[in-house]
């Protein structure tokens, strides 16, 4: 799909409800490889938003922004009205931001190891060991991530491949403009359906989980003896908790 600041690639698979996946920074859209399978009851769209993966892009406004302003071109480009947004980590506050600035395109709102703000002490260092990392070696991030996600060296391999095609500068800035973000106080705001989806053993994610009672329909998952790369490493269990979620929330959907 090509935008006035170049190209942004994304993939659409399936058909019937319509679901968004936001990735990470610097994972792309490869991080939702194994939601894959979910193409056989729903349209799954996976985009590598700009400086990740295929995308060409340059940035000329926030990561926030522009990120958003991708979305909406996926949705224009494919004729859809609303989308269920799903957002894996810091890609869970575009997700948020998202359905904040849109809540009439959001069907509904789905988090894995979401946070509205970075707010526990064990989050901050997460954030400030990354971005060191990334400005000293890059590559060596990549490393790290591949592994912490993949089970098997495969899948290891192609996270860690994608990775390599991030644009470092679009990477770091995902970090930074993401680790200040703070929709706390807005929360109250989201009237769609709602769902936070956290490792049980991430005590130092899942302790945001707190703010999403503010939601006027929120649920809330945990997944037992998991960390915090669910999407990947117990993709079963989140695959399914989705599907349920999708089933019992989501009600008088018009696509």
């Amino acid at each position: 799909m090509t935008l006035e600041n170049g190209i942004v690639y994304y993939e659409k698979i399936g058909e019937g409800t319509p679901i968004l996946f936001i990735h990470p920074p610097g994972l792309g859209r490869r991080v939702f490889d194994y939601q894959r399978v979910l193409s056989s009851k729903y349209q799954i769209i996976l985009p590598d938003f700009s400086g990740h993966g295929w995308s060409k892009s340059f940035l000329n406004d926030s990561i926030f922004n522009q990120y958003i302003k991708e979305i909406n071109a996926i949705l224009r480009v494919n004729n859809l009205e609303k989308v269920i947004i799903c957002g894996y980590s810091a890609g869970g506050m575009i997700a948020q931001e998202y359905a904040l600035r849109y809540p009439l395109n959001t069907e509904a709102l789905i988090l894995s190891g979401g946070y509205p703000k970075v707010d526990t002490v064990g989050l901050r260092m997460m954030y400030n060991i990354g971005v060191r990392v990334l400005k000293a070696s890059p590559d060596l991030l990549a490393k790290i991530l591949a592994k912490s996600h993949a089970r098997d060296q495969g899948y290891r391999e192609i996270l860690y491949e994608a990775m390599k095609l991030t644009n470092v500068n679009h990477w770091i800035r995902f970090y930074e403009e993401t680790y200040q973000y703070d929709c706390s106080e807005k929360l109250m705001q989201l009237q769609m359906p709602v769902l936070s989806v956290y490792g049980k053993n991430a005590y130092w994610i899942h302790k945001h989980k707190i703010f999403y009672k503010q939601c006027k329909q929120s649920k809330l998952a945990f997944i037992k003896n998991e960390f915090h790369q669910i999407p990947t490493k117990k993709w079963q269990a989140f695959n399914h908790i989705l599907e349920n979620f999708i089933k019992s929330e989501v009600k008088n959907r018009k696509f």
